[in-house]
Parts: C-alpha cells; sequence; structure tokens
C-alpha cells in the first residue's frame, strides 16, 4: 500500500574505517534501506550519498558507474556464476567497469591470494559455502569501494565458516579504508561492530544490550 511508510525519518552516516551491524524483524525494512543505498530505490524524502554524490538525483549510466565506483555488496547466497574460476567471477566486476582485461584478471588474483583463495582454473562450484563467500567478498572489494553493504552474508554459512567470515568482513573498513554496513539476524555476528542499530517501525535506533543467553548465542 502507498500509505505504508517502510523508513521514517532514518538518518545514518557511516565513516570511512567503521563498521554497523543493522539487525531488526523480518519486514522491518532492511533490505528496502540497503535498496536506498544503492540506489535502486529512490525516498520520497530526504537524500542518499556516497562519496559526497547524491545517488538519489542519478539515473541510468551515471547511477550505474557510481555505483560500480563506490559500492561493493556480498550476497546471502553469493550471486557468483558456478561454472566460472574465482578469478574469473572477481574479474569480470572490473571488466564491467572498464578496467583493462590485465589489469582486472591482476587484481582479482592479488585479492584471492589475499583471502587465502584458489587462484586455478577450479570452478567456483566446486568450492565449499565458506570459500564461496569470500569469494564474492573479493569481487565486492575489486572496485576499491567506499562502502561496503553485505545482506545476510554468513546467513547459509555453518557455524564455524560463519565465524570466519564474520572476521574477514570486520577487518575490511580498517584495511581497506572503506565503510561497512552488515545486516544480519544474528546476534553473534551482529555485537563484533563498532556500532549496532535496531530497524523497527521504520526507525533506526542504538541496537539495546542483551545477555548472550537472551540472543541465543552458545556459551
Amino acid at each position: 500500500m502507498r500509505d505504508r511508510i517502510i523508513l521514517n525519518s532514518v538518518d545514518l552516516t557511516v565513516a570511512s574505517g567503521e563498521s554497523v551491524a543493522i539487525s531488526g524483524p523480518s519486514g522491518s525494512g532492511k533490505s528496502t534501506l540497503l535498496m536506498c543505498a544503492l540506489g535502486l530505490l529512490k525516498p520520497d524524502e530526504g537524500s542518499v550519498l556516497v562519496r559526497s554524490e547524491r545517488i538519489d538525483r542519478l539515473s541510468g549510466r551515471r547511477l550505474l558507474r557510481h555505483r560500480r565506483e563506490s559500492i561493493g555488496v556480498v550476497f546471502q547466497s553469493g550471486e557468483l556464476l558456478p561454472e566460472l574460476t574465482p578469478v574469473e567471477n572477481v574479474a569480470v566486476a572490473a571488466l564491467l567497469d572498464g578496467v583493462p582485461r590485465a589489469e582486472a584478471f591482476t587484481r582479482a588474483e592479488r585479492l584471492l591470494a589475499d583471502l587465502k583463495l584458489p587462484t586455478d582454473a577450479t570452478d567456483t562450484g566446486a568450492l565449499s559455502g565458506g570459500e564461496r563467500q569470500r569469494v564474492a567478498v573479493a569481487r565486492a572489494l575489486i572496485n576499491k569501494p567506499a562502502l561496503l553493504l553485505a545482506d545476510e552474508p554468513t546467513g547459509a554459512l555453518d557455524s564455524a565458516t560463519r565465524e570466519t567470515v564474520t572476521d574477514l568482513l570486520y577487518s575490511l573498513p580498517d584495511r581497506w579504508n572503506c565503510g561497512l554496513v552488515l545486516v544480519t539476524h544474528d546476534y553473534a555476528v551482529a555485537r563484533h561492530a563498532q556500532r549496532r542499530l535496531l530497524l523497527q517501525d521504520g526507525r533506526l535506533t542504538p541496537a539495546p544490550q542483551r545477555a548472550e543467553a537472551e540472543c541465543g548465542v552458545a556459551k
């Protein structure tokens, strides 16, 4: 319904080197918030700035270019092409940004090596879930984004792999001088962020401090 307010006076600023985790019940607007940050949805009021550019005023090729150059995204399922190698999956993001082929593949190989992933001809579909998600992280980083968005990035992983991917994601703001916004239902993932926010009834508020036992976190 058009009368429904999904986000109500949401004010969020994320600095370079900062990590922010956003939690909230299903249907609270977390995906809508990410789509606004990507420029896929335009708010009825207010503005959305990434690298000092109002992306809510951009459209077409200008929006696509700014998004490719400024924002990296990690999805829950990775959204990789299983028939391509990890290097090809990562390099394609740079190729779409107009980076020459040799440079794109060199960047991809360096990123994968840094994340301790194979750079040979192994199909991405043959990798473990944790490895595929780290490939997705490499792809999100290849264009050196100012803002990294992660949408339930550990939701499909087992507990041991979840911890590895979580540690990797929270290391990125400092190492890559980018901002990280991570959406998750998992308190064990959210609690490592520098700031924890709750999105509920259309509003962002500081997440309450809760005991681990109340959040279902194993001791």
